[in-house]
């Protein structure tokens, strides 16, 4: 008797659009952060070896609760601080109205995610 043996190996391979860093954690794969306005941009690695700079309106992702930064879909922080910079890395600081606090700061990973190489909320 004659067995012929097939063998037949299949590979398959799911592409999907995961974020680099999930839960916010934008830096550790970005770089070149700045922040003009509300807008904040930087430089985000795609997942693939490169990278592209991506931009996203912070109003998106940030409210201003009493004088404090907070994460929070569609905040709307701009609407009560302006003169916003980055300090030390990641760290937001803002000049803000209606609480006892007129210069909170914010840690940008905690509320901005890398989806391979778009900035977004991540809340």
């Amino acid at each position: 008797m004659l067995f012929k043996t097939t063998t037949l190996i299949t590979v398959i391979g799911a592409i999907s659009v995961t974020p680099v860093i999930a839960g916010g954690g934008f830096s550790a794969s970005c770089s070149g952060a700045s922040v003009s306005g509300t807008t904040l941009t930087a430089n985000c690695g795609n997942g693939n070896g490169g990278s592209r700079w991506s931009s996203i309106d912070l109003n998106q992702c940030i409210a201003n609760y009493g004088g404090n930064l907070v994460c929070a879909k569609n905040g709307g922080f701009g609407g009560s601080c302006s003169g916003c910079e980055i300090r030390t890395g990641v760290y937001m600081i803002c000049g803000c109205s209606g609480g006892s606090n007129p210069t909170p700061i914010i840690d940008l990973d905690n509320c901005v995610a890398n989806y391979g190489g778009n900035l977004a909320c991540a809340t």
